[in-house]
């Protein structure tokens, strides 16, 4: 009878505690995303907060004033640029607007470049004969794609700049209690995993040395790749030079071709528009500089902390992108991992040893 009345109060325990985590999913649902960005910043920072803990003792004052840096360091510029892109956009998006309602215009363009113009032609033929399609109405096709994607972009954008200025306020006030009372919610998570001392070690670890390669790796790479191809836009003389800066941000994800997939259309453009000397100038500082970056920066920040190939790399963050929106980025890579270190448990607790 005892036993009974155990297993009924074990099964209504369970239920009842999955119930109010569901609850608890759905209040705070609306705020994953932020409280989510606010966690991966704090891990990042983390080490800086240490070394600031050490000169100012006083807990509330060093947490003020690593979230301060935090914002000024990325937040507030980040919101700056977001401002700037849109305000590029709208200046952008009559221009393509005017070439989806008259294509004629395109080729009008073309044809102030023989070369582009010749390329085109080539194009069009071979589209008409062996895709048995017309190149023309693809261009339009796509631009009207492009056009629809950065207009909602920045029409989302200036609906909500009151909520994206709640929104970092909100927070910069999850990140400093983060850092003040972050380590109780560390132990709290801890000591609550059914596992050995060495396996949550291992697992803890390993996601830390995750988020550490993937924000420092991937996404400040591309940042750095980014912000080495605005400055060769704005030297070259480039217009648009944002929208195409946030271009080569998210090309510096792709594994193959990275940022190059931005600036070496933007040469080839440079070539035919402003002379053989600027487009040749522009394609050896894009191969020197903003495609060096990645090898550079990425073995200095990352080090061996984590050994992902690109190519899952590439399909996590596609995937991400496509599960979580913009997180997925920060978020599936994480995941990866973790996945990766359970497999490597696995084969530890069950004895399972590599055969090649």
């Amino acid at each position: 009878m005892l036993d009974d009345i155990k297993k009924l109060g074990n099964i209504f325990f369970i239920i009842s505690f999955l119930l109010f985590l569901f609850l608890g999913y759905i209040i705070f649902s609306p705020f994953v995303g932020l409280i989510t960005v606010s966690i991966l910043l704090v891990v990042i920072f983390y080490p800086i907060h240490l070394k600031i803990s050490k000169i100012v003792k006083n807990s509330v004052l060093n947490s003020l004033i690593s979230t301060f840096i935090i914002l000024t360091t990325l937040l507030l510029p980040f919101s700056l640029i977001l401002f700037f892109l849109t305000k590029e956009i709208i200046e952008l998006y009559p221009l393509i607007a005017d070439y989806v309602t008259n294509p004629n215009l395109i080729v009008e363009k073309l044809k102030e470049s023989p070369y582009l113009y010749k390329l085109y032609l080539k194009l069009q033929e071979f589209y008409l004969n062996k895709l048995d399609s017309n190149f023309h109405d693809s261009i339009i096709n796509y631009l009207k794609q492009f056009t629809g994607i950065m207009f909602n972009f920045a029409k989302t954008f200036l609906s909500n700049v009151v909520l994206i200025f709640i929104a970092i306020f909100i927070m910069a006030i999850t990140i400093f209690f983060l850092f003040k009372d972050g380590y109780k919610l560390y132990n709290l998570v801890y000591s609550i995993i059914p596992l050995e001392k060495e396996e949550k070690d291992y697992l803890f670890s390993n996601s830390y040395a995750a988020v550490q390669a993937v924000i420092l790796g991937s996404v400040f790479v591309a940042i750095a790749q980014a912000i080495a191809s605005l400055i060769g836009f704005l030297i070259a003389g480039v217009e648009y030079s944002l929208v195409l800066t946030f271009l080569t941000f998210f090309a510096a994800f792709i594994p193959f071709g990275g940022a190059s997939l931005v600036w070496v259309p933007v040469a080839i453009y440079l070539i035919v528009s402003k002379g053989l000397l600027v487009g040749i100038l522009f394609a050896l500082y894009g191969t020197f500089v903003i495609s060096t970056v990645d090898n550079i920066i990425r073995p200095i920040v990352v080090g061996t902390k984590i050994d992902m190939h690109p190519m899952i790399m590439f399909f996590a963050i596609i995937g991400g992108l496509s599960t979580f929106g913009f997180l997925g980025i920060f978020i599936a890579p994480v995941i990866v991992a973790l996945i990766d270190a359970f497999i490597m448990l696995y084969k530890n607790r069950y004895g399972i040893e590599n055969e090649y």
